[in-house]
């Protein structure tokens, strides 16, 4: 649909698209979106599936098995110990077990630690923000935080490489792993106001975050028991510049954690969190978070011009556009996330483009407002300037909308006249035309039209009444259009008028053609033909006086003698075209069997006759008329059927007589019979009109022709 804004709707809706995009952006800064985001996010882990980890990394884990075979938890420090000795040849171990109180074994792992020389413990911030370092006894390891920060979700989506507290900076876990492995010291950021780290803040600063890339779901990363460790099982080859995690696996000693990759609650445990980070670290694949201005930049810039892409479709078009923009922008998520690792939260941009959507739709909908607005003034305007009296009826037959035309009617008596008709046609009676529950009579579910002379004004009115019927086919009232048809109805008595006096001339002509055919007939065949008759006998009796030696004068009376029976001839034929005289003397029935007899002498079309009853005449004009129609219709057969067979039936039916000629030629077309030339066809119709009847013409191609002429059986004789 084609938007038609005014300057003042497009400051409207820029005000309110410019609102609604600040709402959305100041939400987005508040993290209202934020549990939509964390959900995409794990959802990409899940769909994007494991990656293949560091073959480097593998965990010791202190499983049910490593209790079983070193006693019941904590295990002795010496366990330790005997692990970096049977593990020396590991480029890196990490101990993911809080040694915070001394303990009698201590030394021994102090040495084994001095032994190994790369061995990390861990640190950790407590409740009372207290930092609990390993025991002073273990003084050997290097140390690193343990903390990772959890969502509102529970979810660990990230940590932070360093944590500033008081005046001490203390590294990830992870990230001093990181540096003992790469030989290289992590690029720390310094917390705000501190200046060259003497500067002591007074809360704890997290800095160098990072979102971590999980690897799979726990158990991803390859785990070996430290009991088959420590026991010899594994070979110093095995460990030979691997890095070595060890850490609790074991269920009820460690709180595990939840990952995007616990979709049924399977926590992993810390020691696999930090494997991890490590893996992430090394393979340079930790996931990047989009900044937010350019993810708020992207989102603006996208949904303005999908706003316009709505508000220039139609409903459908615009909700398929919304549902594949909603598609196209979390799989583009997806695939920068899973190939590039990069997030982008699309929660905002989804808010955006449903805003959008429903803003244009809300656009839509007022423009369609207006539109119909305007139509219905439109319509008022068009309904009252029409001539027409229009009323629309209820099913209790009471006005319930009428033109300014029917306005002016409704005040005369005559519109009472034309109530009360159609009260009875459709309410027989009664007093609602809701006694049609079901469908209402065939004769009331279609328009009908009367016309009605109004004395008074002494003027012609034609009512169109058209039922309405509701959805279930019930009768829900009527509408009726009032039509002034004065002049047309004087026109239409004008034209009758007229064609009734041109058939009366037709007629007049006809029958003074036909007297003074008549007359010129007999005046032919009487006195031209006794005339020829008389110079005949005088030839005759001139020859019979010559000598017998005057043979070319015999020669020439024979030769004049024989010219005058060819003229005797010719009379008689002109004489019988012009009016046969079996017509007059011997009727209908013999003039068409002599006509029949001629035509098929003449054109060697056969004609087959068939009159019933018998001998049947009418009066001496239907005779002439038939008889034309006849000759006319055999004329046309002769000229343009291409026939070979002819059937000519008279008959009385019902009260008329019917004549029908049919041919098995190639068939009338519809075009022959529209042509205004045919001028033999009118003729043919118009003597049928003139008695009352009618004359049909049917053309079947390849079939033939067939005439049908039918006229009242009036002044009829029979003779069986």
């Amino acid at each position: 649909m084609k938007l038609h804004l005014t300057h003042k709707s497009i400051v409207r809706y820029v005000f309110i698209l410019s609102l609604g995009i600040s709402l959305m952006l100041f939400s987005d800064y508040l993290g209202f979106f934020e549990g939509i985001d964390h959900y995409l996010y794990d959802l990409s882990f899940r769909v994007r599936g494991p990656l293949e980890t560091d073959k480097r990394i593998i965990i010791a884990a202190i499983d049910e098995k490593t209790l079983d075979a070193l006693g019941r938890w904590p295990i002795r420090r010496a366990s330790y110990a005997r692990l970096l000795e049977a593990v020396k040849e590991a480029k890196v171990v990490g101990i993911d077990i809080i040694m915070a109180e001394r303990s009698d074994d201590d030394a021994i792992l102090d040495t084994a630690m001095q032994k190994h020389g790369r061995v990390v413990l861990p640190v950790y911030i407590e409740s009372q923000l207290n930092i609990s370092y390993p025991a002073k006894t273990l003084s050997s390891a290097k140390t690193g935080h343990i903390h990772v920060e959890q969502g509102i979700d529970g979810v660990v989506r990230k940590v932070f490489h360093t944590l500033s507290y008081r005046d001490t900076i203390l590294p990830s876990f992870s990230s001093v792993i990181y540096e003992l492995l790469a030989n290289t010291m992590v690029n720390r950021q310094k917390a705000a106001g501190m200046s060259d780290g003497h500067t002591v803040p007074r809360t704890i600063l997290q800095l160098d975050p990072m979102n971590i890339n999980y690897f799979g779901p726990p158990g991803t990363f390859q785990q070996i028991s430290l009991s088959d460790v420590i026991s010899g099982k594994y070979p110093q080859s095995f460990f030979y510049d691997k890095i070595l995690l060890v850490g609790v696996t074991t269920p009820g000693i460690e709180e595990k954690m939840l990952t995007p990759f616990t979709q049924h609650r399977n926590r992993m445990a810390g020691v696999e969190v930090h494997a991890n980070i490590l893996n992430s670290m090394i393979s340079h694949n930790a996931i990047h978070a989009v900044h937010d201005s350019m993810r708020w930049f992207f989102a603006v810039i996208v949904s303005v011009l999908c706003f316009f892409l709505f508000a220039k479709s139609s409903e459908r078009k615009a909700t398929l556009f919304w549902i594949l923009s909603l598609i196209t922008v979390a799989v583009s998520v997806f695939i920068i996330f899973s190939v590039m690792n990069v997030w982008a939260s699309p929660a905002l941009v989804y808010v955006l483009l449903t805003v959008m959507f429903l803003t244009a739709h809300i656009v839509r909908l007022e423009e369609m407002g207006n539109l119909l607005s305007m139509a219905n003034d439109e319509w008022d305007r068009t309904f009252n300037d029409i001539n027409d009296a229009i009323i629309v009826h209820d099913c209790d037959f009471t006005i319930v909308r009428a033109n300014k035309a029917a306005e002016e009617i409704r005040k005369t008596h005559f519109f009472e006249q034309i109530t009360m008709k159609c009260r009875e046609q459709f309410m027989g009676g009664q007093g609602s035309l809701r006694r049609f529950s079901a469908l209402p009579p065939p004769e009331l579910s279609n328009p009908f039209t009367m016309e009605m002379f109004d004395a008074e004004r002494n003027q012609y009115w034609e009512i169109l009444t058209i039922p309405r019927l509701d959805n279930k086919n019930r009768m829900a009232g009527v509408i009726q259009i009032i039509r002034d048809v004065t002049e047309r109805k004087r026109a239409e008595e004008a034209i009758r008028r007229n064609e009734e006096q041109l058939r009366n001339l037709t007629a007049y002509i006809q029958k003074v053609s036909e007297i003074e055919r008549t007359n010129i007939a007999r005046e032919i065949h009487d006195e031209l033909g006794q005339a020829l008759t008389v110079l005949k006998i005088d030839l005759s009796w001139l020859r019979k006086r010559l000598l017998q030696d005057q043979i070319p004068m015999m020669e020439k009376i024979d030769a004049m003698s024989t010219i005058i029976d060819r003229t005797i001839m010719t009379v008689k034929k002109i004489s019988t075209d012009l009016r046969p005289g079996l017509l007059d003397d011997l009727g209908l029935s013999a003039a068409i069997e002599w006509q029949s007899e001629e035509f098929e002498k003449r054109t060697g079309i056969a004609c087959r006759i068939k009159i019933d009853p018998k001998e049947i005449t009418f009066d001496k004009d239907r005779n002439t008329a038939l008889f034309r129609i006849l000759q006319e219709t055999l004329t046309n057969i002769a000229r343009h059927a291409a026939a070979t067979e002819v059937d000519v039936s008279l008959q009385k039916k019902d009260g008329q007589i019917e004549l029908k000629v049919q041919d098995n030629g190639r068939g009338i077309t519809e075009e022959e019979l529209a042509n205004p030339q045919s001028f033999g066809l009118m003729g043919l119709r118009e003597r049928a009109i003139l008695f009352g009847g009618n004359a049909v013409i049917q053309g079947v191609p390849g079939r033939g022709t067939t005439v049908t002429v039918k006229i009242p059986a009036e002044n009829v004789r029979e003779n069986s």
